[in-house]
């Protein structure tokens, strides 16, 4: 008989292999320098990393008494929560390094001195 906490263990198990499939297209820079495609590389692996977890989740729904499987919700929560803070640090970060790019832009605008033109005579 499925239980409640069988369906959780499914939904994020989904999650957190998606999170940490994304993860692994970073670490090995799947996307880079492919432009466009890049993207779609990395939700690619995002998605193989998801049907990854979620077949491991049927395994051991079906093989594990409920004490595993609680515990095994609570890690993969904890995989969830690291990897949403993972991320929103990285997108601040990368952010604040666009911010000092635009201010630094700037300056350079404002301290170059325009050539006047000289007279002719």
């Amino acid at each position: 008989m499925v239980k409640l906490y069988s369906f959780l263990l499914y939904f994020l198990a989904i999650i957190a292999f998606f999170f940490l499939g994304i993860v692994y297209a970073g670490i090995i820079e799947a996307g880079k320098g492919q432009m466009l495609a890049g993207g779609a590389i990395v939700l690619g692996y995002g998605l193989i990393g998801a049907l990854i977890g979620l077949c491991l989740s049927l395994v051991l729904a079906y093989k594990s008494k409920r004490q595993i499987i609680l515990k095994t919700n609570g890690l993969l929560a904890l995989i969830i929560i690291a990897s949403f803070a993972y991320f929103t640090i990285k997108y601040q970060k990368r952010q604040q390094e666009k911010e000092q790019q635009k201010i630094e832009q700037q300056k350079l605008k404002k301290t170059t001195i325009p050539v006047e033109e000289v007279p002719q005579t």
